[in-house]
């Protein structure tokens, strides 16, 4: 109840007041089949990452994440949640229906993520999962280009993969996606236990790569000093609820 009561409701998928095109289940077993097609590639190339120290504290960090997340949605309760590190797999992590998040394990080694950082990006990507974002990009494909064009989920995710000016468009719902992940993801951290403001250093890394890059165009993310401070609203929001619930904690 204490976390809840600060995460949004979801969006209906595809936007705020459009219904999902697809069926829930269809639309989840296409991108678990994309999930399942880049582990695949990344064991044909060799690219699964063996450092068995760095696959042993990611492990760990997403069993106490998995764990927040099934506190913070209890539909997620019973969920097995993995994460594979893929090297150079050319995104800091990327979650997918099936509780599976694939993370760039030449990422965390640039920044040197610490747990407490490493869970705060788990949380985030988590985050997307609960809210159903998934489902979302794949109902706007639908009314985008139309159904009768895109008859399947899986039609609809080929062809938003195909062309980046669909991401273009796309570019509007997914800023408010992001924005919902980061108060989601938060929320979950603050669940795990595991250190907020430690955590939020992950921003001050992100805020120092952006100094060195114009950013991709097509990035929907806010800046990371924005979301630093939306991410230490809402902790800052739980701890008042919790001294609320219980005053020994003031």
């Amino acid at each position: 109840m204490l976390v809840c009561g600060v995460c949004f409701p979801q969006v209906p998928a595809g936007g705020p007041g459009t219904a999902a095109a697809y069926p829930e289940s269809e639309a989840a077993a296409a991108w678990r089949g994309l999930a399942a097609s880049y582990v695949r590639k990344a064991r044909r190339d060799h690219a699964l990452d063996q450092d068995p120290i760095l696959n042993a504290r990611v492990d760990r960090v997403m069993a106490a994440v998995g764990a927040a997340a099934g506190a913070v949605d209890p539909r997620f309760a019973e969920s097995a949640w993995r994460a594979i590190l893929i090297d150079d797999f050319g995104h800091g992590a990327v979650a997918f229906p099936g509780q599976t998040i694939l993370i760039d394990a030449k990422f965390v080694r640039k920044l040197a993520l610490s747990d407490d950082e490493l869970a705060l990006m788990l949380c985030h990507e988590a985050a997307h999962l609960l809210a159903g974002h998934a489902s979302d990009k794949l109902s706007f494909m639908a009314e985008f280009v139309g159904k009768d064009r895109l008859p399947t989920a899986r039609a609809a995710l080929l062809e938003f993969l195909a062309q980046d000016s669909y991401a273009a468009a796309f570019k509007p719902i997914a800023q408010i996606q992001e924005r919902e992940a980061d108060t989601i993801g938060a929320a979950i951290l603050f669940v795990t236990g595991y250190d907020p403001e430690r955590a939020m250093g992950l921003f001050d890394k992100l805020a120092q790569l952006e100094a060195r890059s114009d950013g991709p165009a097509l990035d929907p993310h806010d800046t990371a000093a924005a979301r630093k401070r939306a991410v230490a609203g809402v902790v800052a929001d739980l701890r008042r609820r919790q001294a609320d619930l219980d005053p020994s904690r003031r």
